[in-house]
């Protein structure tokens, strides 16, 4: 009874507790509120940080580009410049093709002479004899050309290139417009590059009509001096084309762009903008020299580029710490409710228990003699009176007859195995001072035949005197010998089985139930994943893989099957179902937080009967082998990247033993260089020789094959001819490496060097062309005439020469100008052109004296052709001088005779004309 109230009062402690749950579920709310706070705020930091950063990268590398657009103009405006510095005469078709390559974004590209005001008509007469029909030097005004007014200067527009204008206003004088007028004077002034402000552009459409005009200056003679003002090389340049060719379409959307003219202090006028900003602290700029101006460039972010999803990460951050505060807290407030109500439950059902005990002591007494009766032996021991009963049960269960054992405990000990007595008594002392609830112990004991056999000795006490010591203790005996047989045959398989499997310590074997739960974890596993197989016994490997994938994997499988496969473990039953296995590889999630790659093959375990018991998993770390393979396949990626932006081909080429040609590997850049598809020529190259120029093909193939039988290095200049560029110069070098199957692989690099040879051209007509006439100078004679007379010698023509030398021409300098007698050698080399032959060669030996080289014509011949060339010089006067006359003298050239002492005797021709009165013939003795 007294302990019966103890329990009352119990219970009613208990009810008193409820509310410390809700100052427990405070403090959990307000703990978990604040933490959320603190760590929103610190996430919003980080994102505007990050946000700022990617700005400033964007906005940089924006501005970079623009500048080196806008430096690539001048740089492109100069090479036009020193190609006119470096030639006396440029013709319309040798300024289309210097210029055609350099267009791109640039609309124009125009030459623009410096025209006096009294060359004007003889201007104007050359440009239309030159094709140019109707030319004429016009003003334009109110967006039309009219012809201009008498002036002291003109700049005309005389040659001009452009891509995207529908007509180019040739003859329109760029000193009409007072702005492209003041850009000349300036570029003039300083000597270098001026560029006008923004201009409206004629005949270009709507979105590219805003731009500016760039003109450089071209003298006569360098260094330049104040009166030999040769003209400009002008282009032309769309801003808003320039702008959005520096600027990726991507880009567009996301930051704008906004350029202005600053180059005047105090105004700022906005030349180009990209789209509409929105208000942000986010700027950055930039003063860009371009020429004489200075261009302000700005980068703003739009509001495609601020824009992000409804809530950001510290929303999500904070919305989610409050949810999860708020189900904690919840959950915990649920936890305690039911806890109280849990022990209040028990204290009632204790009170209902302890009025039972008694009928349940009779109730166990019965029990206990129900199991002698099956064969269990039954113990029932007084430890303060030491009395003991030992069932028969329990006694022929070793073999002894009933009165072959006395009912004593030293009998019961002296059966118990030597090395098993400390073990059984420690655990009867625990349970006799309540330090177990049950008396439990597993020892040998001594069968009558002498043999030890296995029991299972089980009991409790069942009464305690008022101070707590063991009145009554009850138990049973059981046999358990062939259970503990096949438990050592088990323990043996194990430990077998076990040791094999930590012996592979780089492979994880990790083996399931049919549930999924855990039973083995070697040490291969234990290395891998850092996990102790204690921990792991008994939880789902599902816990090592990562969310995203096993969902990824459930749904490929599903849509392969054509049903769900919901989670990890239904995944195992269908990739093991009927004896099959799953081999491919997994992303594991270590204990560290770490990630590694595994080859995972996953299969089912059957029992004897063919029964499914369980699941066995055995993963290889590729975690390795995938990031060299990531390294190679990035480094694959990067060769490709650098190879497609090299101005040029990098390939592999070869040979096979029967001779055919192929390309193994090519860059992108073969598409640009030979207009073919790599493809095309990856098995078969002749798609590609094709393309060589037919003159040089037999050199290049011959180049290769010779290369191949020394293994020498490979270098060729030859010519392609291509169908949309035409006709390109390429330089190609490689070295070769036999093959084993005796063919010959190439290593090498092709790259177009069409503008060098252009040069090379350029400088060799240079050297052998006077620069005031065009017409051959003295050293190409020199070269010319020693050829011919080796011709000469061979029997295979006459020759002849006329020379021919300006009377008066130094009276004419001094009258007339310098200026006049250019004039008066250019005119009387266009009349002598036009009555020579394709094989005749006139050649400017000095100064006024003139040689025509006549192959196949003997001296009568010759002189015909002295008298044809007389009277045309005789025929018009020269503009700005009058009538001008010269002497002439022939010579035939005779066997034996040297170079120089031909033209000793043609000099003497013509110094005997100069002697008999100027305006005359003569021919040499």
């Amino acid at each position: 009874m007294q302990s019966l109230a103890n329990e009352k009062s119990a219970l009613s402690a208990l009810l008193s507790g409820r509310p410390l749950v809700w100052l427990v579920c405070g403090l959990v709310l307000f703990g978990g509120g604040g933490l959320t706070l603190l760590l929103s705020e610190a996430v919003r930091s980080a994102e505007e940080e990050q946000l700022r950063e990617r700005f400033n990268l964007a906005a940089g590398e924006r501005i970079s580009r623009i500048q080196e657009r806008l430096d690539g103009q001048l740089r492109e405006l100069d090479a036009v410049r020193r190609f006119f510095s470096n030639s006396r005469v440029v013709t319309s078709s040798e300024f289309q093709g210097f210029v055609e390559p350099l267009l791109g974004d640039t609309l124009v590209y125009s030459w623009v002479p410096r025209v006096a005001g009294a060359e004007r008509e003889a201007f104007e007469a050359r440009a239309r004899s030159e094709g140019l029909k109707g030319f004429g030097i016009r003003d334009l005004k109110d967006g039309a050309l009219v012809p201009s007014p008498r002036r002291d200067e003109y700049f005309p527009i005389y040659y001009s290139v452009a891509s995207r204008l529908d007509q180019v206003p040739v003859g329109m004088d760029m000193a009409s417009s007072p702005e492209r007028r003041a850009a000349l004077s300036k570029a003039q002034r300083i000597q270098g590059v001026a560029v006008t402000e923004r201009l409206r552009l004629i005949g270009v459409v709507e979105r590219e009509a805003s731009g500016v005009v760039l003109a450089a200056p071209v003298h006569w003679s360098s260094p330049p001096g104040d009166t030999d003002l040769r003209g400009f090389v002008v282009s032309v340049m769309s801003l808003n084309l320039e702008m959005e060719a520096a600027i990726a379409p991507r880009s567009l959307e996301s930051l704008v762009m906004r350029v202005s003219d600053v180059s005047d202090e105090g105004h700022e006028q906005l030349i180009y903008q990209s789209g509409e900003a929105v208000d942000s602290d986010l700027l950055q700029r930039r003063v860009v020299p371009f020429a004489d101006r200075q261009y302000l460039l700005e980068v703003l972010p739009s509001a495609a580029f601020l824009a992000g999803s409804p809530f950001s990460t510290a929303d999500l951050v904070g919305i989610s710490g409050l949810a999860f505060t708020l189900l904690l807290a919840g959950y915990l407030l649920l936890l305690l409710n039911q806890r109280q109500h849990a022990l209040t439950l028990v204290a009632e059902r204790t009170l209902e228990l302890r009025q039972r005990e008694h009928e349940l002591q009779q109730s166990e007494e019965r029990w206990s003699f129900a199991l002698d009766g099956a064969g269990h032996g039954v113990w029932d021991w007084e430890p303060q009176s030491g009395r003991i009963f030992l069932s028969r049960g329990w006694k022929t269960m070793l073999g002894y007859a009933e009165e072959d054992v006395a009912d004593s405990t030293e009998s019961r000990y002296r059966l118990i195995h030597p090395q098993d007595q400390p073990l059984a008594r420690a655990e009867l002392e625990r349970h006799l001072r309540g330090a177990s609830a049950v008396y439990q112990s597993q020892h040998r004991m001594l069968h009558k035949d002498g043999r030890w056999i296995w029991v299972l000795d089980r009991g409790r006490v069942v009464e305690r005197n008022k101070e707590g010591l063991p009145l009554r203790m009850i138990g049973t005996q059981t046999d358990i010998s062939s259970s503990k047989a096949v438990e050592l045959q088990l323990a043996i398989a194990h430990g077998q089985l076990r040791g094999l499997l930590n012996a592979a310590t780089q492979v994880a074997i990790i083996g399931t139930d049919l549930r999924g739960a855990i039973l083995q974890f070697n040490v291969g596993a234990e290395r891998m994943f850092g996990y102790r197989a204690l921990e792991m016994i008994g939880r789902h490997p599902v816990v090592l893989h990562l969310e995203n994938e096993v969902r990824e994997r459930c749904r490929e499988l599903g849509q392969r099957l054509g049903r769900a496969v919901p989670d990890f473990q239904a995944y195992m039953e269908e990739v093991t179902a009927d004896g099959h296995y799953d081999e491919r590889e997994w992303t594991f999630l270590r204990r560290d937080g770490s990630r590694l790659t595994c080859s995972l093959i996953l299969t089912g375990v059957r029992d004897e009967r063919d029964v499914p018991v369980g699941y066995l998993g055995v993963a290889l770390d590729v975690t390795e082998r995938k990031q060299v393979q990531q390294a190679l396949e990035a480094r694959d990626r990067l060769l490709e990247k650098l190879s497609a932006r090299v101005p040029g081909m990098i390939y592999q080429f070869r040979m096979g033993p029967d001779g055919r040609f192929s390309f193994p590997y090519t860059s992108a850049g073969i598409h640009q260089v030979f207009e073919v598809d790599a493809e095309r020529v990856r098995e078969d190259a002749n798609g590609l020789l094709a393309r060589v120029h037919p003159e040089d093909l037999e050199r290049v193939q011959s180049s290769i094959r010779r290369s191949a039988e020394q293994l020498a290095q490979w270098r060729e200049d030859f010519r392609v001819l291509l169908p949309r560029q035409g006709l390109r110069w390429l330089r190609g070098e490689s070295v070769p490496e036999r093959s084993e199957d005796g063919g010959t692989l190439w290593h090498g690099y092709i790259s177009d060097i069409t503008g060098l040879k252009l040069v090379e051209q350029e400088l060799r007509a240079l050297s052998v062309t006077d620069a005031l006439t065009g017409v051959y100078n003295r050293r190409y004679f020199q070269e010319r005439l020693e050829l011919e007379i080796a011709r000469a010698e061979r029997r295979e023509g006459p020759l002849a020469l006329v020379m021919l030398d300006v009377d008066h021409f130094k009276q004419i300098n001094d009258c007339h100008g310098h200026e006049a007698g250019d004039r008066v050698l250019k005119s009387l080399c266009e009349r002598v052109g036009e009555r020579l032959r394709r094989i005749d060669v006139l050649c400017r030996l000095g100064g006024e004296e003139f040689v025509v080289l006549c192959p196949d014509t003997n001296v009568e011949q010759a002189a015909a052709l002295a008298q044809a060339l007389w009277q045309a010089m005789g025929r018009d006067p020269v503009a700005g001088v009058g009538q001008v006359t010269a002497s002439f003298g022939c010579a035939g050239w005779r066997e034996g005779e040297t170079a120089d002492d031909l033209l000793r005797r043609v000099d003497a021709a013509v110094y005997a004309a100069k002697q008999g009165g100027r305006n005359q013939i003569r021919i040499a003795d």
